[in-house]
C-alpha cells in the first residue's frame, strides 16, 4: 500500500539541462510511438519510475505546445513515484498528421484512450489521473465525463475554458470558409509567447521551440468550436475528484470567470487553487509559485492514490 504523502516540498530540485524532444527537459523519459486506431502514430513520452509507481498522470498539452513541455514537471514527479505519460497531440511535435489539424474530436479522446489504456496495462491495480493543460482542459473534461471508468481523477492546470484571448473576426471568417471549402487553411494561433509566463528563460523558450505551433487549420478551430459545445454539458456530469491550479495573473483566460465555472461543478471532491502574479503556464512559473504548483499536485495526486484505483 502507498505511503502517506510527503508534506515538503518538491518545487526546489535542481532542474536537469534542457535536452531533446523540443522540450525543456527528457531526463528520465523513453520517447516512443503508439498507433492510434486509425494508424496514426501518436509520439508519447514516458517517465518510467524505479520502483512501483503510486500513481500515473497522463498530461494533455494546449493547441500550440507539445508533451515535451512537461518535461521539467514530469522529471520531479517520477523521482515522487508518480510515473508520467505526455502524448503529443496527432499534428502537434513529434506525432503524425498534418501540422495543427484535427478533423473530429472523438479521434483525440481515442487517442487519449490508447495512452490510458497503454498506461493501465503498464501499472496494473495503480490509479491513474488525466491532467488537461490550456487547450487540452476542454478534451479532459470530455473524456472524463463520457469514460470515467478507467480514471481516478482528473486535473485541470491553467485550463483554456474561457479564453481572453480569441480569433479576430477575419480570421473566424477564415474558419467557416475553410470548414466548409479549405479545412486544411493554416490559421494563426493568436497566441504570443509573452502570454504563457513573464518568465523571461521560459518566454524565450517558447519563442525558439521549433515544435511549437504557430498555425493551425480552419477544421482545427471549428472542431474546436463543437469540442466548447460538448465540454458545456459534460461538465454537469462530472463525478470524478477534480484538482483546477491556475495563476490568478494569466493573460490568455478570464480567471475569476474560471473560478465561478469550478464552484459549480456537481463532484464532491473538487480543489481549487490561483497562484498570485502567477501566469498561464504553471511549470514555466519562477519561485515561489512553481514550488508551490509542483508541491500541490503531488500532494494532491498522492492523497487521492491513497484511496486506490
Amino acid at each position: 500500500m502507498p505511503s502517506a504523502p510527503d508534506t515538503s516540498r518538491i518545487g526546489s530540485v535542481t532542474r536537469p539541462p534542457r535536452s531533446a524532444y523540443g522540450g525543456l527537459t527528457a531526463d528520465g523519459a523513453v520517447s516512443g510511438f503508439i498507433e492510434a486506431t486509425d494508424g496514426v502514430r501518436v509520439h508519447l513520452l514516458r517517465w518510467p519510475v524505479d520502483a512501483d509507481a503510486r500513481a500515473v498522470v497522463v498530461f494533455l498539452h494546449g493547441i500550440a505546445s507539445h508533451g515535451g513541455w512537461f518535461g521539467e514537471t514530469a522529471t520531479l514527479l517520477a523521482r515522487e513515484r508518480l510515473a508520467v505519460y505526455a502524448p503529443d497531440r496527432r499534428g502537434s511535435g513529434r506525432s503524425d498528421g498534418p501540422p495543427g489539424h484535427l478533423a473530429d474530436y472523438h479521434r483525440a479522446l481515442d487517442d487519449v484512450e490508447r495512452v490510458l489504456r497503454l498506461a493501465a496495462a503498464e501499472h496494473p491495480g495503480t490509479p491513474v489521473f488525466l491532467a488537461g493543460s490550456s487547450w487540452a482542459a476542454k478534451l479532459a473534461i470530455v473524456y472524463a465525463a463520457l469514460r470515467p471508468a478507467r480514471l481516478s481523477g482528473l486535473l485541470l492546470l491553467g485550463p483554456g475554458l474561457l479564453p481572453r484571448v480569441t480569433l479576430n473576426p477575419p480570421r473566424r471568417a477564415a474558419v467557416v470558409f475553410g470548414h466548409l471549402a479549405a479545412r486544411r487553411l493554416a490559421v494563426r494561433i493568436p497566441l504570443r509567447p509573452e502570454m504563457y509566463t513573464a518568465n523571461p528563460s521560459y518566454v524565450d523558450f517558447v519563442r525558439a521551440d521549433p515544435l511549437r505551433l504557430q498555425t493551425a487549420t480552419a477544421q482545427f478551430f471549428w472542431t474546436t468550436a463543437v469540442l466548447d459545445r460538448h465540454r458545456a454539458s459534460a461538465t454537469g456530469r462530472l463525478r470524478l475528484p477534480v484538482l483546477l491550479l491556475q495563476g490568478d495573473a494569466d493573460a490568455m483566460m478570464d480567471v475569476p470567470a474560471t473560478r465561478r465555472w469550478f464552484d459549480g461543478l456537481p463532484a464532491a471532491d473538487k480543489t481549487y487553487r490561483a497562484y498570485p502574479g502567477a501566469g498561464h503556464t504553471l511549470d514555466f512559473e519562477p519561485e515561489p509559485n512553481r514550488g508551490r504548483f509542483l508541491t500541490d499536485l503531488r500532494d494532491w495526486l498522492s492523497a487521492r492514490a491513497l484511496a486506490g484505483p
